[in-house]
């Protein structure tokens, strides 16, 4: 199949051409399952297929895997050069891209920017997300490790048809959205479209983070994930936060059986109009919008949990790391930046207007929320990102939470207790 020549493309900063590669095959590695991320599980083989096109000594193998296959696959396939992808998503936090790092297994790429520009274009809370010192102890500052291609907001999703039919009104404020919650369930529907059976994506804590939010300042959440300052969740409005979680469950407002139901089972019951509301991410608006179209929303409150989508990374022992980064630069490029929003993703590089004008009206407020979030910031991080084992404990704690088997007040004291500790060895 010849050579290939990989030159700079799509906003690269500069006309140097990278090195010369002969004709291979390269393993790129993703979290875009159709169930964690329908967006840009349907854009990655349109990527594949223009990236083969550009360089047509290239064959782009697919792999796509769930978070917690990554985070057990990832350290062991990562530190030999034959395990090791040609490229890979990598989760923000220390939970993924922080073990990584510490184990020197991911590749800085401040030396690609030179060529491409990308800091520039996804901006500096998307480099912040994925950035850590070379040691891996601090989140949030340090080295540029992942290069995002996506934003996510999570929101609330609302069937205006059901809302309408109880006298519900479209929430534009917390009292609003609290008050169709009663109305739904006391005219016998499905309040909340909700999951934590397994298997199960993140709804348990999206669903806790949404409620914090209307209860605690951004800036105070967002220091905590990053360690700035003494903090600390164990607080009145954490405490508050879980409180209404919990009381939600005792008064019915989820969906029957949830304790049991799949993140697909919940997103099913939603889509097919048996539930008012459903809180999640803004990946999900493009298979909404095409099940309910004008029936339903999708709002952002003023405060709001987000970030930038899994980064991409270059393995430290990567066969192909010039490939990586044209890759990287793909992904990058307005052509499958215009895709992802076609398929229901917020684009990480600000859409045209002509792109936005196009997209489903949920995916237009979620990617109005993601930009006023980041200007305002009042974006505020994933909580999970604070520790590495912060997901696991805080999953489990919902689950007993919401069973009645730990107080509001518990589950803040062992999350906190988990930070303090973790902290405590990083000094």
């Amino acid at each position: 199949m010849g050579i290939v020549t990989l030159g700079v493309s799509q906003g690269a900063a500069t006309a140097k051409t990278l090195p010369r590669a002969t004709s291979t095959t390269i393993q790129e590695w993703n979290w875009d399952t159709v169930e964690d991320d329908p967006g840009e599980n349907a854009t990655v083989p349109i990527a594949i297929r223009a990236f083969e096109k550009q360089y047509p000594g290239v064959k782009v193998v697919n792999s796509e895997m769930t978070l917690e296959e990554q985070d057990d696959k990832l350290p062991l396939a990562f530190s030999s050069k034959s395990g090791a992808p040609t490229v890979s998503q990598t989760n923000e936090g220390f939970g993924s891209m922080g073990r990584l790092v510490t184990d020197g297994e991911l590749m800085p790429l401040a030396k690609y920017n030179k060529i491409y520009n990308w800091f520039k274009r996804v901006g500096p809370l998307s480099l912040q997300f994925n950035s850590f010192t070379t040691n891996g102890k601090e989140f949030g500052l340090g080295t540029v490790y992942g290069i995002p291609d996506s934003g996510t907001v999570v929101g609330i999703y609302y069937n205006k048809k059901l809302l309408s039919a109880v006298g519900g009104k479209v929430p534009t404020s917390w009292s609003t959205f609290i008050n169709d919650l009663a109305l739904l369930h006391k005219h016998g529907h499905v309040a909340l479209s909700y999951a934590q059976g397994n298997p199960t994506a993140y709804q348990p804590v999206h669903t806790l983070y949404t409620i914090a939010n209307e209860f605690v300042p951004a800036k105070k959440q967002s220091d905590f994930v990053f360690h700035i300052g003494k903090q600390s969740i164990d607080t009145s409005g954490f405490v508050k936060a879980a409180t209404v979680f919990q009381q939600w469950a005792k008064d019915g407002y989820f969906s029957p059986g949830y304790a049991g139901l799949s993140d697909a089972q919940a997103l099913n019951q939603f889509t097919t109009g048996k539930a008012g509301f459903f809180i999640e991410g803004s990946w999900y608006a493009g298979p909404i919008y095409q099940a309910l179209k004008n029936n339903a929303g999708f709002w952002c409150p003023k405060t709001v949990t987000g970030g930038p989508g899994e980064g991409w990374s270059i393995p430290t022992n990567s066969p192909h790391p010039t490939l990586a980064a044209e890759w990287i630069n793909t992904m990058l490029s307005p052509a499958i930046q215009a895709t992802l929003i076609k398929y229901g993703d917020v684009p990480v590089v600000k859409p045209s207007a002509a792109a936005l004008a196009a997209a489903s009206p949920e995916l237009r407020s979620a990617a109005l929320g993601w930009s006023t979030a980041a200007l305002d910031n009042t974006l505020v991080p994933y909580l999970d990102y604070a520790t590495p084992n912060f997901l696991t404990q805080e999953m489990a704690g919902v689950e007993e939470l919401l069973a009645g088997q730990e107080t509001p007040v518990a589950l803040m004291k062992s999350l906190q207790s988990d930070y303090t500790q973790y902290w405590a060895t990083q000094s």
